[in-house]
């Protein structure tokens, strides 16, 4: 059966993904502002813990996505539909991606990962400063490229809602509904 809205797990999945991904890039970038410490080790603690909330949610997604059928697709014209579609394949793979360089990153650093001081995950790699390096370096560019691909794909939401008037974001809101908002389904 094919609906025009995603459904209530799928919206929930969607908008805590987005939380904890925007939690951990804000993180992120406070943590390389202040002093080291022990504020500073729990912010880094915190930070992987959402990276790898980030993965496991994600998991979760793609599962839900592969059992769970998508909505009806907006007509759009084909190039719109390939370019969502690639939007779509980036920010997925950099939801994978981006944590685990991350995870390799600290483990060759010599870091212990915990996940919210509840677990730890031992390192399955060596130390390697100049790997080490490298993996932060990539793992933070990424992450910049991540957020300016998130905003790609929260400019086309808003602008198909407010300028095309259909139900693109509506069908991912949880208390709007494409009748309520008067849009195109």
């Amino acid at each position: 059966m094919q609906t025009t809205r995603y459904d209530p797990i799928a919206m929930s999945l969607h908008w805590i993904v987005a939380l904890a991904v925007f939690a951990a890039y804000g993180i992120g970038l406070v943590r390389e502002e202040l002093p080291k410490g022990d504020f500073r080790a729990w912010l880094l603690t915190l930070h992987m813990s959402l990276g790898l909330l980030v993965i496991a949610l994600t998991v979760v997604r793609v599962g839900w996505h592969m059992i769970t059928p998508a909505p009806t697709a907006i007509p759009t014209t084909p190039i719109a539909s390939v370019a969502a579609k690639l939007v779509h394949l980036g920010l997925y793979s950099a939801m994978f991606a981006i944590p685990i360089i991350g995870l390799f990153a600290a483990w060759t650093k010599g870091r212990v990962v915990g996940v919210f001081s509840l677990i730890v995950i031992p390192s399955p790699v060596s130390l390697d400063a100049h790997l080490a390096k490298i993996l932060e370096d990539a793992h933070g560019v990424a992450a910049h490229a991540f957020m300016i691909l998130a905003g790609v794909h929260a400019l086309a939401a808003i602008g198909h809602h407010l300028v095309l008037r259909d139900a693109t974001l509506a069908r991912m809101l949880p208390f709007v509904t494409a009748r309520r908002s008067n849009l195109r389904a």
